[in-house]
């Protein structure tokens, strides 16, 4: 049978821990100011405050506009999958043809039939093209937007040091057990995964360039054919 004795201990262990939990759930991050004691600083003295906060606002509009970009190039992308598709259809009826054509023994038909499937391949490696470089340019405004992300991720961590540091100059008591490093710490941070971000953007933009450059360089060579829509 349990003792008395160690009911009590029992409950206080749990209640001991019930409070911890408690204490995680509302614990706030070090380098995360109250908005409310923001809202007791003289507007006076908001003057960094509120640059930092439009900084955040333009970060936040540069995120959408990314966003928005992406999904386009990604339509563009569909588009030329759907291109490619067809000018691969195209080529094989133009194979057909052509062996269709050579069984007959008729110059003229072959020569018109070779022809149209050499047209028709040109026509399929064009479109192979665009699409390899419609989809490197997916890959690119994706990333572009991780690195917006990773921008309004900085701006977020610099208007937080801002109101830091209002808060602190108003003198609010609160803010005493906070500290200015903790906020650099997290701008810097910040920082250093954006300017991670910029790598790769990078990468993926050289490779998106070289291959529209490839696209290009085929197009002005004539590639595509008659029936194909010239960019």
């Amino acid at each position: 049978m349990a003792q008395p004795g160690g009911r009590r201990m029992y409950l206080g262990v749990a209640g001991t821990a019930l409070l911890m939990l408690g204490g995680c759930a509302s614990h706030r991050s070090s380098a995360e100011v109250d908005k409310e004691w923001v809202a007791r600083v003289p507007p006076g003295q908001l003057g960094d405050v509120r640059q930092a906060q439009l900084t955040e606002e333009k970060a936040r509009e540069q995120l959408t506009r990314a966003r928005v970009a992406t999904q386009d190039a990604e339509q563009a992308l569909e588009v030329a999958r759907r291109n490619e598709a067809a000018a691969r259809d195209r080529q094989a009826v133009g194979e057909l043809a052509l062996e269709a054509a050579e069984e007959t023994g008729d110059t003229a038909a072959i020569e018109q039939a070779r022809t149209t499937a050499c047209n028709a391949q040109h026509a399929l490696t064009l479109a192979q093209a665009e699409t390899a470089w419609r989809d490197d340019a997916v890959k690119t405004l994706k990333s572009l937007e991780v690195m917006r992300q990773r921008e309004l991720d900085v701006a977020g961590a610099q208007l937080e040091q801002a109101e830091f540091k209002a808060v602190s100059a108003n003198e609010d008591v609160r803010a005493e057990d906070m500290s200015a490093g903790d906020f650099s710490s997290a701008v810097a941070e910040a920082r250093r995964k954006a300017a991670e971000q910029q790598h790769e953007v990078d990468a993926n933009l050289q490779r998106e360039k070289q291959a529209r450059a490839n696209y290009e360089q085929l197009r002005d060579q004539g590639y595509g054919g008659s029936g194909l829509p010239q960019p």
